[in-house]
Order: structure tokens, then sequence, then C-alpha cells
């Protein structure tokens, strides 16, 4: 069977997408379950890591190279309960056996906005993505036309790594719920308890942290000096 090819801006994007260079940092949060779930399209459900609460994270990524090229991205995504999966279950959640669901993907690049939202159904938008590094912390800023959306810091070089595992993301723009398999491997990973910042500007998507509860201190934060990774061919939910 042939490989699935797109076009994208008169360019070929073959599939599975790969990424070969990036690092990232991120936050994961415990937010209201039910808040979460007002923010989820029909038949979707946060996956409860502990009574009454759902994990929101937010990542920043650094695409250095890989087929969709250079670029910057942002996203806010939400555990879901699997299906059959029980309401709640932290163990789950451990094990990266729950889908993520991409509620927010602002990115840097035209190219890489309309391959997200037409390739998989990424919610993508362009907006403005910066990555400042110290010894001790990486810091991601998203603004929107000058417009401060949100700042996250976080602690950096760790000396974890982590071989291959898979992951479903969810996304629906432009229509109903897709969901692509994905790869990620990384090393250099740092995770501190209760760690980093994030602080949130004036723009619709921080009213819509605010409406889980954030600005808070982070269950998780931490950074992946170097990640891998590819993403497949997306099926309706």
């Amino acid at each position: 069977m042939s490989a699935s090819t797109y076009t994208i801006e008169e360019q070929t994007v073959v599939l599975p997408v790969q990424v070969r260079e990036a690092t990232s940092v991120y936050a994961s949060f415990l937010v209201p379950a039910a808040a979460v779930k007002r923010l989820l399209p029909a038949g979707l459900t946060p996956l409860q890591t502990i009574p009454g609460r759902a994990t929101c994270t937010i990542v920043g990524v650094d695409y250095q190279e890989g087929d969709l090229g250079k670029y910057h991205e942002v996203g806010v995504c939400f555990l879901l309960r699997p299906p059959n999966g029980s309401r709640i279950d932290l163990v789950t959640m451990i094990r990266n056996q729950a889908p993520a669901y991409i509620h927010r993907l602002p990115v840097t690049t035209s190219f890489s906005c309309e391959a997200g939202r037409h390739i998989w159904g990424f919610p993508k938008d362009v907006m403005d993505i910066e990555f400042a590094d110290t010894d001790a912390t990486r810091t991601v800023t998203l603004r929107d036309d000058s417009r401060l959306v949100l700042q996250l810091s976080a602690p950096r070089r760790g000396s974890k790594k982590f071989d291959s595992v898979d992951i479903e993301a969810m996304g629906s723009w432009g229509g109903p719920v897709q969901v692509t398999p994905a790869q990620m491997a990384g090393e250099g990973v740092k995770a501190g308890f209760r760690a980093g910042q994030l602080v949130l500007g004036d723009h619709p998507i921080a009213d819509e942290l605010r409406s889980l509860g954030l600005p808070k201190t982070p269950l998780l934060a931490g950074s992946i000096e170097r990640f891998t990774g590819s993403f497949g061919e997306a099926r309706p939910l």
C-alpha cells in the first residue's frame, strides 16, 4: 500500500510525518472535570485523575528539524477517558494509555497550521511564540498580535529518557473528531513536582484557562531537551 500524501501550500506531505529534532517545555494541572467537560465536543469525557479532577497539560514545542519544517507550537490538551475505561483511573494516566484531546494548538507558520488542520483536524492558528532558556529553566511565551496569551516556565536539563511510546491525539477543527496515532521518544527529560509557573494574559484563550481555575502551581512541570516522533494517518472517532 502506498503512503498517504497531501498537498499543503503547494508542498507534498507524506505520512507518517517525522519529527527528527525538537525540544519542549510542559506543565500539567489538576482542574475541575466538569469545567473541562464543557470545553470538549459532545461524546468525549475527561479522564478523572482523582475524583472530580481532570488533567490539563500546556506544552510548548520548538520543532527544529522535521517534515513540516521549523516552527514553534503551544498546545492546551486534556486527557480523555479511553473507550471502555473506568471513570477514574490514575493508572491509565501513568501508563500513558489515555488519549489526549488537543483543544488549542497555536503555531508560528502558515504551512504547519494548514497541515495540522487539513491532515489531522488539529485546531491550529498562527500566533507569535518565543522560547528562552537559562541554565535552570525553559520559558515559552505565546502572544497573539502582541497581546499576551500565556507564559509558562519550567525546570530543564534533566538526565532521564524514555523509549518510543504510542499515543493517540484527537482534534476536531472544522468537523468531526479525528484520532491520530503518534509515537514519541525523548531524552534529557526533567520533571518537577509542583514546579514551574504559569502566567496568563488578557486574551480569550487565557480566559478559557481561567475558567479551569488557572493559573496555579502545576502538579508536574518540566522539559525535554531532545525528542523525536511521528504522526500517522487520522481516522474518524
